[in-house]
């Protein structure tokens, strides 16, 4: 399994338009195969932070949704909505 994580400063005043581009893709993202989880979260402390917590049962299966026009389309929508690049991240699950 495969877990990504993405923390996403926007502009101020650009939360609304970000939330309503990310409602219109998780749809989208949960029919991709191989998606299990997509959620967004909102900072407690900062307003225009947040951090999307996303499964999928593989990187192959990542690698797919990353090819999806939505994907492709989400980007165009709230990369201009960003104060700073994202920052990624990727993990894997250990078993305990």
């Amino acid at each position: 399994m495969l877990i990504v994580t993405a923390r996403v400063r926007l502009q101020t005043g650009k939360s609304q338009e970000f939330l309503e581009a990310v409602r219109v893709m998780k749809p989208q993202v949960m029919n991709d195969p191989g998606a299990i989880e997509y959620s967004l979260h909102r900072s407690a402390d900062e307003p225009d932070m947040f951090l999307f917590y996303e499964r999928y049962e593989t990187n192959e299966a990542f690698d797919y949704h990353l090819s999806t026009a939505h994907f492709k389309v989400l980007a165009g929508q709230i990369d201009p909505l960003m104060a700073v690049p994202g920052e990624i991240g990727m993990w894997v699950e250990e078993l305990l």
